[in-house]
């Protein structure tokens, strides 16, 4: 579930690749972990394709990794 916390939204990987794939019209997108990072591998729809690695937070209490949902906003925005 996609957590709000401080006016910030962040998402586990399985929303972030939900969230990229239809917010930017992805073929298809992937993440993996990275010594303290998540590196997302992904092909557009004009069939280019790209990564890039995007710092890791965790929740209190919580064992899951999140995504900061304004860094993948930027990274995609800009490219």
């Amino acid at each position: 579930m996609v957590r709000k916390i401080n006016d910030e939204y962040f998402l586990n990987r399985t929303e972030a690749i939900d969230y990229l794939t239809h917010a930017y019209h992805l073929k298809w997108c992937m993440t993996r972990w990275e010594n303290r990072i998540i590196r997302i591998t992904f092909a557009k729809s004009d069939n280019s394709r790209g990564n890039a690695k995007f710092e890791a937070y965790k929740c209190s209490k919580s064992k899951i990794v999140r995504l900061r949902k304004l860094d993948l906003d930027n990274y995609f925005t800009s490219n």
